[in-house]
């Protein structure tokens, strides 16, 4: 057995320090917080942190989902361009939902990416055919059964 030399751990006290009466929105604004009292300073400074690291979380995710999408423009692009350079005929789309919003890419040298246009199925819209041809049968046998019977 090995004997545990770590050294037992000390609490340590924090003085609290008085709550701020001033809050600092931007360089140019501040919000004065002196009329209230300490606990409703501490109560709206807690609110007001909260929001900032909100901000700040969002920015962050926001800033990720940009990189994520420039880097996959920057591969589609690149595999693209050594496609095209080979002589061959090459069409290239990606969709992608993120935070930022969608995006369609559409890249190639091919008639259909010169169009620029995306078909149904790329763009997300939902193809309803099959639910009219369904609803038209229907239709048919109610009628069939109606005047038929």
């Amino acid at each position: 057995m090995s004997e545990d030399t770590r050294e037992p751990e000390q609490s340590v006290a924090i003085a609290e320090a008085d709550v701020p009466t001033r809050i600092t929105l931007n360089p140019s604004t501040s919000l004065d917080l002196s009329s209230f009292s300490e606990e409703q300073r501490a109560a709206l400074l807690t609110d007001y942190t909260r929001g900032v690291l909100d901000v700040s979380r969002r920015a962050h995710e926001l800033q990720v989902d940009v990189a994520t999408l420039d880097k996959t423009l920057q591969s589609l692009a690149g595999t693209t361009r050594e496609i095209s350079e080979m002589g061959s005929a090459v069409t290239v789309t990606h969709t992608q939902e993120t935070s930022v919003g969608r995006t369609e890419v559409l890249i190639g040298n091919t008639s259909q990416a010169k169009k620029g246009r995306l078909s149904k199925s790329q763009t997300g819209e939902r193809d309803l055919t099959p639910f009219y041809v369904l609803g038209a049968l229907i239709a048919v046998v109610v009628v069939a059964l109606t005047f038929g019977g």
